[in-house]
C-alpha cells in the first residue's frame, strides 16, 4: 500500500471513530501503518461497547472510557479469543488499547488503566486454548547466559590468540556487558558516553540527559576498567570517552557488537547474545523485580509505554523505540 493509499485509509478509518479517538490518533508519534491498526482496534472495540450498551445516546466521550473496568477488558478479551483469533491478534489489541488507557491518563480523563499486563493475558489465553503463546516460546529459547558471562569473566572457551587479547580488554568488555545487564543502556548511549557523565560519588550515569542508578557489581566492573585499564586520552573535540580502544579512541558501535558476537559464538548459544538481546533481558529482569512499567520506560529512555512492551515479550515493533 503507498503512502497516499495508506494516509486515504487511515482517514477512513478515523471517520468511523469519535472525535476523542481521532485526536489520539493523528497526534501518534507512530507510522501510519500504526496509526491504520490502532484505529481498527479502537473501532472493535468501540463496536463492543455499543454491543454492551455502554455507549449513551451522546456518544462517546472521555467520560465513557472512564467506566470501563478491569473486568470489562478482560470481558472483550474473552470474547476476541472465543471467536478464534491467534494470540498475536489478541496481543495486538491489549497493546492499542494500553496505549489508548495510558494517554487518558496522561490527561487526566481516567483515573488507573483498566488493561491487565501482557502476562495475565498470556495466561487467559493458554487457559481458553489451551496453545501456548508464541512469546511464552520465545522465552523458553533464552540465551544461556552462564555460559556466555563465564567467557567474557574466565576466557572460557578462547584459542590462545584470543585469550590474549581477551585479557587486555577484559575489564572493558566486563564492564560494557554489566553496565547494558544492569540499565539496559542503548548500544548507540554506550558508544557515545563520556567519562564525565560516570558520577562515582553517588553511582550514576548520565544518559541522554537521564540519571541511571547502577548496582554494586556494575560499579566495581565499571571502576575496576577505569583504574586498571582505559587509556586516558581525549578526542580532537575535546570530550573524553569511557569506552576506548587500546589507543584512547572511542570504542565503535560496530566494535561493541563485534565483541558481544564473538564471545556468544565461543559460548556456543543457539541464539547471538546481542546488545539488544542484553537490552531485553535487563528490561524483563527489571520488571519482573519492580512490576514497575512507568520506571522502565524511564530507565530505557523510551517514549511510551507501548515501545516499554516490547522489551517485556508483549510484542511490540520494534521500531517504535
Amino acid at each position: 500500500m503507498g503512502e497516499n493509499r495508506e494516509t486515504q485509509k487511515l482517514m477512513e478509518l478515523c471517520g468511523r471513530l469519535p472525535e476523542v479517538n481521532q485526536t489520539y490518533i493523528f497526534n501518534l508519534a507512530k507510522s501510519t501503518t500504526t496509526k491504520i491498526i490502532y484505529a481498527y482496534e479502537l473501532i472493535r472495540f468501540n463496536d463492543y461497547l455499543a454491543e454492551k450498551k455502554v455507549i449513551p445516546e451522546t456518544g462517546i466521550t472521555y467520560k465513557t472510557y472512564s467506566m470501563i473496568s478491569y473486568d470489562d477488558i478482560m470481558e472483550y478479551f474473552r470474547m476476541i479469543i472465543r471467536k478464534g483469533n491467534e494470540y498475536s491478534t489478541v496481543q495486538r489489541a491489549r497493546t492499542a488499547l494500553n496505549g489508548w488507557f495510558h494517554a487518558l491518563n496522561d490527561i487526566q480523563a481516567v483515573s488507573g488503566n483498566p488493561v491487565c499486563p501482557g502476562k495475565t493475558l498470556e495466561r487467559l489465553f493458554w487457559e481458553m486454548t489451551g496453545k501456548e503463546p508464541k512469546d511464552r516460546e520465545k522465552k523458553k529459547a533464552a540465551p544461556d547466559m552462564a555460559d556466555f558471562l563465564d567467557v567474557i569473566e574466565n576466557g572460557t572457551g578462547l584459542s590462545g590468540f584470543q585469550k590474549k587479547h581477551h585479557e587486555k580488554h577484559r575489564f572493558r568488555n566486563m564492564a560494557i556487558v554489566s553496565l547494558i545487564l544492569d540499565t539496559g543502556i542503548r548500544i548507540s548511549e554506550l558508544n557515545a558516553l563520556n567519562i564525565e557523565d560516570y558520577d562515582r560519588n553517588f553511582a550514576q550515569l548520565y544518559i541522554q540527559k537521564r540519571e541511571v542508578n547502577i548496582n554494586r557489581d556494575t560499579k566495581e566492573n565499571l571502576e575496576q576498567y577505569i583504574d586498571q585499564e582505559r587509556a586516558v586520552l581525549a578526542e580532537a573535540d575535546g570530550s573524553s570517552p569511557l569506552f576506548v580502544t587500546s589507543d584512547g579512541k572511542r570504542l565503535a558501535v560496530r566494535s561493541i557488537q563485534s565483541i558481544l558476537k564473538k564471545y556468544s559464538a565461543v559460548a556456543d548459544n543457539t541464539q547471538v547474545i546481542s546488545a539488544e538481546k542484553l537490552r531485553e533481558i535487563s528490561a524483563e529482569e527489571y520488571y519482573r523485580k519492580t512490576g514497575d512499567i512507568q520506571g522502565l520506560k524511564e530507565r530505557l529512555g523510551v517514549k511510551s509505554i507501548a515501545a516499554v512492551e516490547k522489551y517485556i515479550l508483549q510484542g511490540e515493533d520494534k521500531s517504535e523505540d
